[in-house]
């Protein structure tokens, strides 16, 4: 189900050091976390970070990930946003540094 397009056209940061933070909202975590798992994947992002909480009645994921450009960022968020279960992902912050 990806929209991204091969992941080597959108690897702008061959380093590694530009890490985006996307966020999330999903139905329960299974959706969540298969929709992560998927969207990893079709990116060829590293993954730096992973987060679930429960709110409400929904499951917020928090992931950090490396090894994509802006545009590409903004993609996954727009691939994770369609997956069955994930209600809505948007990318929230970017900064320079390596993943620890």
């Amino acid at each position: 189900m990806s929209y991204l397009p091969s992941p080597p056209a959108f690897h702008s940061d061959h380093d590694g050091v530009t890490v985006h933070q996307l966020l999330l909202a999903a139905q329960d975590a299974p959706s969540a976390l298969e929709a992560v798992r998927q969207g990893l994947a079709d990116s060829g992002a590293e993954l730096c970070g992973l987060t679930l909480k429960p709110v409400g009645q929904i499951v917020e994921a928090s992931l950090k990930v490396r090894h994509l450009g802006d545009q590409a960022a903004r993609l996954l968020a727009r691939d994770l946003a369609a997956w069955p279960g994930v209600n809505s992902a948007s990318v929230e912050h970017q900064w320079v540094r390596p993943c620890a």
